[in-house]
């Protein structure tokens, strides 16, 4: 085969790729993903929002999670049942926000409720509990504490 062939051949080669490649561009749209869906999300139903007040949305609010202890965090028929103490740390009257939320396995929040602590002395420790409405295993109780001067 001579170089002059082999060029030919090459030339060829470039072209019928191009045509091809123009063909395509110019007589097909482009493709449109189609969204799927999992069984895991189809079947996760939305979880339980009971909040009177956006968490971190209060003026002059102080992270107290270490104010507050979790005794108890169990499933009870169709709810869960979460109670503890919280200890007013400070020298002031304080008031607690303590939100709590239910997490299952893959961190999804299945419940999130909020549980209000009005006007606790200083030093003052008192018990708080909620009953979250929701029947599903496997979760864990997570909280959020916020101080506010009472």
């Amino acid at each position: 085969m001579t170089a002059h062939q082999r060029t030919l051949i090459a030339a060829a080669g470039v072209l019928v790729s191009g045509l091809l490649l123009a063909g395509c561009a110019a007589d097909e749209p482009a493709p449109t993903p189609t969204p799927t869906v999992t069984a895991t999300s189809a079947a996760l139903e939305p979880g339980l929002t009971d909040v009177t007040d956006t968490p971190g949305s209060g003026e002059g609010l102080e992270g107290a999670l270490s104010d507050t202890t979790t005794d108890s965090c169990a499933r009870a028929d169709d709810s869960w049942a979460v109670a503890g103490t919280v200890t007013n740390s400070t020298d002031a009257d304080a008031s607690y926000r303590i939100y709590v939320s239910l997490l299952n396995a893959a961190n999804d929040t299945r419940a999130l409720v909020q549980v209000d602590v009005d006007a606790l002395a200083a030093g003052e420790t008192t018990d708080w509990s909620t009953d979250i409405p929701v029947a599903e295993d496997g979760l864990s109780c997570i909280l959020r504490v916020e101080r506010y001067a009472a």
